[in-house]
């Protein structure tokens, strides 16, 4: 995986990506999430936003899955 400027992420990185892209994924489909797992997954993309927005990457727009 390459980041905007085209330098290969490190394997920790990508881990990181992923772990991202997985919780964005789960708040966009889980209808089915308590107000508390919402909440705390929500805190934890913001989290993850500045992570990968500081690998040159492009994180998307939290207001998209709702925070």
């Amino acid at each position: 995986m390459k980041n905007t400027m085209g330098v290969d992420l490190s394997e920790s990185e990508r881990a990181l990506v992923e772990c991202y892209q997985g919780l964005v994924r789960v708040l966009k489909d889980g209808k089915d999430l308590a107000p508390f797992e919402r909440r705390n997954a929500l805190k934890a993309v913001a989290a993850l936003w500045q992570v990968v927005n500081g690998l040159d990457l492009d994180p998307g727009q939290l207001y998209e899955i709702g925070a």
